[in-house]
């Protein structure tokens, strides 16, 4: 006999964020800074619990949801990248790249640690922030996470990251 193995999957209209971002691509071109109505799919695998459930639903949904919270209505700047500068003080921040320059309202911006604002690098953040607000009510059962994240209706970035064990 096979052994089963059990994941949850959240995705609610709500886990759908407006962001603004730009990305470098084939080495040195830098795109122009537009937007997406990205949309968040999280999934959590681990064995069945005594209710038998994998995780409180409602616990993922909540922490997924105050990530994707934060991200909505912002510009999205990368902290690692090479060549995008980013610079703060107490009402601006600054992105550079090369000769171009944009400037904005320090709450109008969320720095990541990414060294691109793609989907992917954005699925990776939301998923290790998702773990860290979640794992000391889900333990160390689950066996992995994944976080996926949309960018325009079909074109995924997705991130699996294995479960911490304590």
């Amino acid at each position: 006999m096979t052994q089963a193995t059990f994941r949850v999957d959240v995705t609610k209209e709500q886990f759908i964020f407006s962001a603004a971002h730009f990305i470098t691509f084939a080495g040195d071109i830098c795109e122009r800074i537009h937007g997406h109505n990205y949309a968040v799919r999280a999934s959590v695998e681990g064995p069945l619990d005594e209710n038998r459930y994998v995780v409180d639903f409602i616990a993922l949904r909540d922490a997924v949801l105050a990530e994707t919270q934060q991200l909505d209505h912002h510009v999205v700047l990368p902290a690692d990248h090479a060549e995008i500068k980013i610079t703060s003080d107490d009402k601006e921040t600054t992105a550079t790249f090369r000769d171009r320059r944009w400037v904005f309202p320090n709450e109008d911006c969320v720095i990541l640690p990414v060294v691109n604002t793609t989907a992917e690098e954005m699925a990776r953040v939301i998923a290790e922030r998702v773990v860290e607000r979640t794992k000391e009510t889900f333990g160390n059962k689950l066996t992995w996470i994944e976080v996926a994240v949309d960018e325009n209706q079909g074109q995924w970035g997705v991130c699996r990251l294995p479960w911490p064990q304590s």
